[in-house]
């Protein structure tokens, strides 16, 4: 895979940028993204500017942070803390820590609403999904799920949640009104990541111990077709309009690239030593991968294939969780 030179990436971006505010009329929304990893062996969050590819600041989180979860303006960011069983809130707009918040016995999988205001965290060894309203800074409710729940996704509306209870072998719905289970389905062995996909009523579901994915519909919780990928795969994310599902495989050290409109593997590209965190920018190609044992994050550009850069992170890289925002200015053009 090509590496390409992160200085040069920027210096173009911010290129493109400048001609599209010139030359387009009216109120143009520019996004300037941050990427925000986890660090389990040194309690720390790395803060990644995409323009320059490079950490900009490194913060200080609880024990053993492992999920992470962005709000979609980028103004809100939560980081899950095992060790410390315990949630970071970190101001998005200027990257400070604003409180330390306790919930459960280990959280690990973290995620938000469109607008950050609640929050979902599943915790792995009480068997339930703690309830956060981050206005309030204050947890409002439980919901009893299957056994060691682990990756947590919110639909942009509030109005879809998912967990993966990995032990059950399950993914179960929640209703966010009600806070009860409405429906849980069988998938395959140990379950871990989710990955939505509202417009085709999609859940893609990494199962890390039958190497496979499974594809559900969303409008009944369904179970329509299992895709095999590489060993012990554990999260993943959509890239180029949803046409492409993008998987870590732990083992492998490697991405599994599937066409979500064939439902199967086209391609299989290398990346960092145990990755797991995934996430795609705003710009719907360019692909963020987290390596554990590489403390490493790899940038990839789906469209093209080919590795953009290797960005050097902190000890024990695993950003579980949807960990890339969109931060949006609005600027008025003549």
């Amino acid at each position: 895979m090509a590496l390409g030179k992160p200085r040069r990436l920027a210096e173009k971006g911010r290129a493109v940028v400048a001609a599209f505010l010139f030359f387009t009329p009216g109120i143009t929304t520019w996004a300037a993204s941050r990427a925000y990893i986890t660090n389990q062996r040194d309690d720390t969050l790395s803060v990644i500017d995409t323009a320059s590819l490079e950490v900009i600041k490194t913060l200080p989180v609880g024990s053993k942070p492992a999920g992470v979860a962005v709000s979609q303006d980028g103004a809100r960011v939560l980081v899950s803390n095992p060790g410390s069983r315990d949630l970071t809130l970190v101001d998005g707009r200027d990257d400070t820590v604003l409180a330390t918040l306790s919930v459960g016995e280990s959280p690990l999988g973290v995620a938000m609403d469109g607008g950050g205001h609640r929050a979902y965290v599943a915790d792995w060894y009480d068997q339930r999904l703690a309830v956060v309203d981050l206005d309030r800074r204050a947890l409002v409710g439980w919901v009893a799920v299957g056994r060691s729940p682990a990756g947590v996704v919110v639909s942009a509306d509030g109005g879809e949640v998912y967990v993966a209870n990995r032990d059950d072998n399950t993914v179960s719905r929640i209703n966010p009104q009600t806070l009860a289970v409405e429906a849980t389905t069988g998938v395959g062995l140990h379950p871990f990541g989710l990955t939505l996909d509202t417009c085709r009523n999609r859940l893609y579901v990494a199962n890390v111990e039958s190497n496979d994915v499974s594809v559900l519909d969303t409008t009944d919780l369904r179970l329509i077709r299992t895709i095999p990928v590489g060993e012990r795969p554990y999260a993943g994310t959509l890239a180029l309009q949803g046409r492409r599902l993008l998987i870590t495989n732990h083992y492998d050290n490697s991405v599994s690239v599937i066409d979500t409109v064939r439902d199967e593997v086209m391609a299989t590209w290398p990346v960092g030593e145990y990755p797991e965190g995934i996430a795609t920018h705003p710009d719907d190609h360019t692909v963020y991968v987290a390596n554990w044992f590489s403390n490493t994050v790899t940038v990839l550009d789906a469209e093209k294939g080919t590795r953009v850069a290797t960005i050097k992170t902190g000890n024990g890289s695993r950003a579980f969780g949807s960990f890339l925002s969109g931060r949006s200015g609005t600027v008025s053009l003549p």
